[in-house]
């Protein structure tokens, strides 16, 4: 199961982004309602490419809005599978911050 928090603009995931979370992350968080200005995913244990997706999905609508910097404390497990399908721009390996830059 994974967990979200939002608070202060801030999107923080606990537990896992996989196959078997994603769908049920995505149909229950279609508005985050306070403006979000970073995805926090320093307490992911575990992420596979439909986490992926995910992330890609809500970064793009939450670039229409102003403030998103992008995400923070990064995988470096997601970052290599960002890098399998060339998105490792959106991502760096510092895990401090990730990039908000979109190939």
């Amino acid at each position: 199961m994974t967990r979200v928090k939002i608070n202060n603009g801030t999107i923080a995931l606990f537990g896992a982004l996989t196959i078997d979370t994603v769908p049920e992350l995505y149909a229950s968080h279609t508005d985050f309602g306070d403006p979000i200005r970073t995805i926090d995913l320093k307490e992911i244990d575990d992420v596979d490419s439909s986490g992926l997706a995910l992330l890609v999905y809500w970064r793009a609508r939450l670039l229409k809005q102003p403030g998103f910097a992008g995400f923070e404390n990064c995988p470096e497990r997601l970052f290599d599978i960002a890098k399998l399908v060339g998105l490792e721009k959106i991502f760096t390996t510092d895990k401090s911050m990730c990039s908000t830059h979109f190939p």
